[in-house]
C-alpha cells in the first residue's frame, strides 16, 4: 500500500509551513473582495479559487465549507482590530476623552485602511455566525474600550454592566456609520467622522459616570 507523504521540502526558498500560510491567505483575500463587491450568497468556492489563482484542493485544505471561510474572515478582523485596540491603549492618555480617541482612531484606521473590513463586519452582523465571530469581535472592543477608560477608576458591577452595554451598542452603529461613509453617504472628512464616533461614546459613558 502506498501511502501518501505531505511534501515539507523547501521550494524556491519558501518553507512547506509557509507556503501553506500564502495559500491561506490569499483565499482569505479572494474571499474578503467577493464578499466587499457582492453579498454573502453571492460568493461562491469557484470565485475564491479563481481570484486567489489556486485550485479547489486547496480551499478545502484550508475550508471545510464556504462558511468556515466567512468564519475565518471574521476571526482575522476580530484580531486586526483588537490588535490595534490594544496597542492604542498602550499610549499615556491623560483623561477620558483621549483615552476613547486613542482606540477610536485605531479601530477606525483598520476598517478604513481596508475597506473590505468595514463591508465584511456591517455583512457579518446580519449574517449565520452573529452570534460566534461578531459577538466576540463587538465584545472584545467593548471591554478593552471601557478597560482603558476606567483604568484607574473604580466603578460598580452595575456601571461596568452598562457601560460595556452602551459600548456595545455604539460599536455596532459606528462599523455601519463607518460602512456608509465609505459609500459617501455621510459627508464628513476622516477626522470629523472619528471626532463624532469619539463625542458619541464620551456621552454614553457620562450619562452611566457624569465625573469622567
Amino acid at each position: 500500500m502506498n501511502d501518501s507523504v505531505a511534501v515539507v521540502r523547501p521550494f524556491r526558498g519558501v518553507s512547506a509551513a509557509e507556503r501553506v500560510r500564502q495559500r491561506r491567505d490569499a483565499l482569505l483575500d479572494a474571499g474578503l473582495s467577493a464578499l466587499a463587491e457582492g453579498s454573502r450568497a453571492s460568493v461562491t468556492v469557484d470565485d475564491v479559487i479563481a481570484r486567489a489563482g489556486l485550485s479547489k484542493r486547496y480551499f478545502y485544505e484550508n475550508f471545510h465549507t464556504r462558511n468556515d471561510l466567512f468564519v475565518a474572515l471574521g476571526d482575522r478582523l476580530v484580531e486586526q482590530v483588537t490588535a490595534a485596540a490594544r496597542t492604542a491603549l498602550t499610549t499615556p492618555a491623560t483623561d477620558m476623552l483621549s483615552r476613547v480617541q486613542e482606540v477610536v482612531e485605531s479601530v477606525v484606521s483598520v476598517l478604513i485602511s481596508d475597506p473590505r473590513n468595514a463591508r465584511l463586519f456591517v455583512d457579518m452582523m446580519g449574517g449565520d455566525e452573529r452570534t460566534d465571530t461578531v459577538d466576540r469581535t463587538e465584545h472584545a472592543i467593548a471591554a478593552m474600550l471601557i478597560d482603558g477608560v476606567v483604568a484607574d477608576i473604580r466603578v460598580s458591577q452595575k456601571e461596568r454592566i452598562r457601560l460595556d452595554m452602551a459600548a456595545v451598542v455604539l460599536i455596532v452603529g459606528a462599523a455601519q456609520a463607518i460602512s456608509d461613509w465609505l459609500d459617501g453617504r455621510i459627508e464628513l472628512s476622516r477626522a470629523e467622522l472619528v471626532e463624532e464616533i469619539v463625542r458619541l461614546v464620551a456621552a454614553a459613558i457620562r450619562t452611566v459616570r457624569p465625573d469622567l
